[in-house]
């Protein structure tokens, strides 16, 4: 019923952890369910880790890229690989609580409408949430969509939603890109959390790297002309180099 996709990317110490929770808490909605991880070139031992999650619960998927294509590109392929009717993608670093796939699914129930999780982040610090904020809503203006720094890739889609995704040439930012197709979120308010990862996965140069091509995707300029330019644009071309 539930595919659970996750980018993974430096994340020998934390996937035990992560796992245990996902199984905890879709287990309580759902009697079927999988859960995929897509090492994205990671450096560290995260698929080797992967590798041993798998033999101790059957319903795991594992996708190792053949380098770090970058987090968007690694859940595109996770998406991609999903065989259920409803796809919940999130961060496996903890800091999307695995607790809230309950309310998302419920909530989904319900309004039969995607979902995302919309975070508040009153413990983290000002000088982080005020940059955070100028960069979202300068995004939003550009690109006159619902663009917040409160939402992330916390999120729930549907099989028809996946399909039209699946369909698109290229791919940035997921929440933006299903935006972009047309796509209305129903949001739910949730606490960030702290995550228990040590360092975080995004230099400072990545974050500089993302927040131009986001706002080069995503201005309003770009959206106008997309569907000039879209045909003379070539597919990324991931390589997966294994699977379990």
């Amino acid at each position: 019923m539930i595919s659970i996709v996750s980018p993974v990317y430096n994340s020998q110490e934390i996937l035990e952890k992560f796992v245990e929770k996902i199984v905890f808490y879709s287990s309580k909605v759902v009697r079927k369910f999988e859960i995929i991880l897509v090492d994205d070139g990671s450096k560290d031992s995260s698929w080797n880790k992967i590798i041993k999650l798998k033999k101790r619960y059957n319903f795991i998927k594992g996708i190792k890229l053949n380098k770090n294509y970058g987090q968007h590109q690694a859940i595109y392929q996770g998406i991609k690989s999903s065989t259920k009717k409803l796809i919940i993608i999130l961060d496996c670093d903890l800091e999307d609580n695995p607790a809230y796939i309950i309310d998302m699914f419920r909530l989904y129930c319900k309004k039969k409408k995607p979902i995302i999780i919309k975070h508040y982040y009153k413990n983290f610090k000002l000088i982080k949430r005020i940059i955070s904020h100028i960069f979202w809503y300068f995004l939003a203006v550009i690109s006159l969509k619902k663009f917040s720094p409160y939402l992330g890739n916390y999120i729930l889609i549907d099989y028809k939603i996946k399909k039209k995704y699946l369909s698109s040439f290229k791919f940035y930012y997921l929440y933006g890109d299903l935006i972009m197709q047309g796509n209305n979120f129903i949001y739910i308010n949730k606490k960030k959390a702290r995550g228990i990862r040590i360092n975080t996965t995004y230099t400072l140069a990545k974050l500089i790297t993302l927040a131009f091509r986001l706002i080069i995707r995503f201005n309003i300029f770009s959206i106008y002309f997309f569907k000039f330019y879209k045909n003379n644009m070539k597919n990324i071309n991931i390589i997966v180099e294994k699977r379990i």
